[in-house]
């Protein structure tokens, strides 16, 4: 019997120290830092460049405004034991229920930035627009305050909208930016009910800031939108459940490399010989 339960730890042992060697190590998440805090700005001449017509598609380089939410240190694969719903994780993506703020524009289709469903802020878009970094030195341009540079979306068509204020149809090209430690809901998007619910009548005074705004970029008045969402936040519609755990085997494997592989082998052993 002593014989079999020592074959038997050496077996867990031998798993043990492979998964050791080949296993990485656990991200550590930082402390969360503050959200971005929204700065003031002349409303007055916003209303001057919102009145004004914009050029073609394309727009200049811009970034993003304030957003809410918790910020992780660095990015989180949201596979791991506490689910894409979990507040330090930025996967996105779609989970059973959804979590997070829910879409609410386009009849509650999509999300603020125009996309479906959200995602890693630096990826690529659902309909495939490639981001641009800027550092914060590169984005006084924008209404707002970026404390952490911001991944900006040039959307490949611009938007029109009948701009009540200056009593014609008016056409900009848009710009949407996402926080680099958040979920980005930025995608292209030229559904009507959700230019409506966007942009309304084309008042500026109307706005809903925290989300649009309108700047002259190189020369160009462009839409500002941004797209940052909370960590955590999932569309519905998936299939996997936004706070499961992950498999069993990887949640070990993750307390183990966190507690340190000796206290298990301890115990093997002392179950072994005095069994």
């Amino acid at each position: 019997m002593r014989l079999s339960l020592f074959f038997l730890a050496s077996s867990l042992l031998g798993d043990v120290a492979v998964s050791a060697l080949i296993a990485p190590p656990a991200p550590e998440l930082a402390t969360p830092r503050s959200a971005h805090q929204n700065t003031e700005r002349d409303e007055t001449s916003h209303e001057e460049l919102w009145k004004r017509k914009g050029g073609g598609g394309g727009g200049g380089r811009g970034g993003g405004g304030s957003s809410g939410g918790s910020r992780g240190g660095g990015t989180s694969s949201g596979s791991g034991s506490s689910g894409r719903g979990s507040s330090s994780s930025n996967a996105g993506g779609r989970t059973t229920t959804g979590s997070g703020p829910p879409a609410v524009y386009g009849g509650g289709r999509f999300y603020g930035g125009g996309a479906v469903a959200p995602y890693r802020s630096g990826n690529r878009s659902p309909s495939g627009i490639l981001p641009v970094f800027l550092a914060v030195g590169f984005l006084a341009f924008w209404p707002g305050v970026w404390l952490y540079g911001a991944h900006l979306y040039n959307y490949n068509q611009p938007y029109s909208f009948y701009n009540q204020t200056a009593q014609r149809n008016d056409t900009k090209p848009v710009t949407c930016a996402c926080d680099p430690y958040l979920v980005c809901g930025c995608d292209e998007n030229r559904d009507q009910q959700y230019l409506t619910d966007l942009i309304g009548n084309g008042s500026y005074a109307a706005l809903n800031k925290t989300l649009i705004n309108v700047a002259d970029v190189n020369g160009t008045s462009t839409i500002l939108l941004n797209g940052t969402l909370p960590n955590g936040t999932t569309a519905a519609g998936g299939e996997e459940d936004p706070f499961a755990s992950g498999a069993a085997g990887a949640g070990l494997r993750a307390m183990l490399q966190h507690a340190g592989w000796w206290p298990v082998v301890v115990a093997v052993c002392t179950i072994a010989l005095t069994a």
